[in-house]
Formats: C-alpha cells, sequence, structure tokens
C-alpha cells in the first residue's frame, strides 16, 4: 500500500479510514481481481489497530462485493458488484460511489464571496456582514442527478478554497489538509421535505419526490464553525446508514 498511516485525530472511524486505503490499492491494481490481500495479522501490523477494526473495514468490502473470503485460503480481490447507494455521514461522495462501482461528477453551479447576514452571522458565530465563501454544487451518480449541497464557509479561515476545483476535489479533504480550518467534528439534523421548484429543475425529478435534506455543521478543535451546509438528496435514490465506532 502506498501510505499505511491512519489518521486518529479526525472525526472518520479508523475502519473507515482502513477501507479507504484498501479500496484505494485495488482500484489501483494493486490488487488485481482474483489476487489475495494481506492477512488479518499483517494489516494489524501494518496499521497498528485492534483486530475488531480490520475485520469492519474488511466485512464492508466482503458485503460491497470488492472482496471475497474462501474457506482456509484467505481473503480475495473479486468483481465488484452494484449496490443500491448508502451514504455514511462522514464520507466524501466520491468514495461512496466508487464503492458500489458506478460513475460520479460534480458540477459547480456557483462560488462567490458574500456577506454574512442575520441567520449566517448567528449560525457562525461571524460578525454582521463579514465576509463567507459560499459554494453551490450539484452532484450525480451515472447519469442521475441525486443531490445539491450549498456551503457557506468563512473567507477569513476558508478563502484558500477559491483557488480550488471541486469539480475534481472534496470539499472535507481540502479542509482537512489545512491546519487552521481542519474539522474535529460535525453536527448534522436530518429532516423529510417536499421537493422544491429548485429541486425539479435541478434534480430533473417528478413534483412531490420526497428529499432528504441535511443541515451540517462541522467545526475545528476551538469550535470555530469552518462549514455550514445544506444538503438535499433525492429520496427515491438515496438510503443513509448512521453508525459510530468506538475507534
Amino acid at each position: 500500500m502506498e501510505k499505511n498511516v491512519l489518521d486518529h485525530s479526525t472525526p472518520i472511524p479508523l475502519y473507515f479510514q482502513l477501507k479507504s486505503l484498501i479500496l484505494r490499492d485495488i482500484q489501483k491494481g494493486v490488487y488485481p481481481i482474483g489476487t489475495q490481500i494481506p492477512t488479518e495479522m499483517e494489516l494489524q501490523a501494518s496499521f497498528g489497530v485492534s483486530r475488531a477494526t480490520i475485520r469492519h473495514a474488511l466485512n464492508e468490502l466482503v458485503n460491497e462485493g470488492w472482496l471475497e473470503r474462501k474457506a482456509s485460503k484467505g481473503t480475495f480481490v473479486s468483481q465488484p458488484k452494484k449496490t443500491r447507494n448508502v451514504f455514511r455521514s462522514f464520507e466524501p461522495f466520491y468514495q461512496r460511489v466508487e464503492a458500489t462501482g458506478q460513475r460520479h461528477r460534480n458540477e459547480v453551479l456557483e462560488m462567490a464571496v458574500i456577506e454574512a447576514d442575520e441567520m449566517l452571522a448567528e449560525a457562525m458565530k461571524l460578525r454582521l456582514g463579514e465576509k463567507v465563501v459560499t459554494m453551490f454544487r450539484r452532484r450525480y451518480i451515472e447519469d442521475d442527478a441525486v443531490v445539491t449541497i450549498r456551503n457557506f464557509l468563512p473567507f477569513s479561515i476558508c478563502g484558500f478554497i477559491l483557488s480550488h476545483d471541486f469539480r475534481e476535489e472534496s470539499l472535507y479533504e481540502v479542509l482537512m489538509q489545512n491546519p487552521l480550518s481542519k474539522i474535529t467534528k460535525t453536527r448534522s439534523i436530518v429532516s423529510a421535505q417536499r421537493s422544491t421548484p429548485e429541486d425539479l429543475k435541478l434534480l430533473g425529478i417528478k413534483k412531490d419526490t420526497p428529499m432528504l435534506v441535511f443541515s451540517n455543521t462541522a467545526v475545528t478543535g476551538n469550535g470555530t464553525v469552518v462549514d455550514y451546509a445544506f444538503t438535499r438528496y433525492r429520496g427515491d435514490l438515496s438510503s443513509f446508514e448512521l453508525e459510530s465506532s468506538p475507534e
């Protein structure tokens, strides 16, 4: 594997970080279809995590069709199968979709610097009129538009994101690379809502298609809000798995 390092300081569970590293190597051909991956003991020695964490990561890859277990032989790379889209709150969008073997793409519909109104100032703990970076994206799985997301980020800390291309990059991965914007905790409020005229236009859905709406706040270790976001998922194509881990 390219880098046998797990980040214990992030809110992303260790099992999922390990799963992502193994999946990355499978997709890059480090482990071709039909080859055996390292044993649980070898993975435990490489990553320094518990056997339970190793098994959790491997079980998910088996369930998603990337791996198969052969009795008395080990765990081998297999041809992935397509599944219904299951989203976990801590996963970058591209990893969620790649885990199903499907194609994905992002469109950046808007990126601008605005002034915080009363609502944003209160939610993000900013001064009224303080500069805020706003970004609006539409995301696709295969040829279906499935989600729109509007982000608000404080310009004083996150203005550097204006130089990034979020058609290709993950916002949270970019934020995690900067010590000032490194996220340590997120809080989400989930609600079911009716589709709006904007949903009909941007997602190509029929009137009254149900929507799953996430209001998300991400903060740094000192409580600074670095992302305040509203995400609208098509309820007819999306399901969610909310999960916690002791590691």
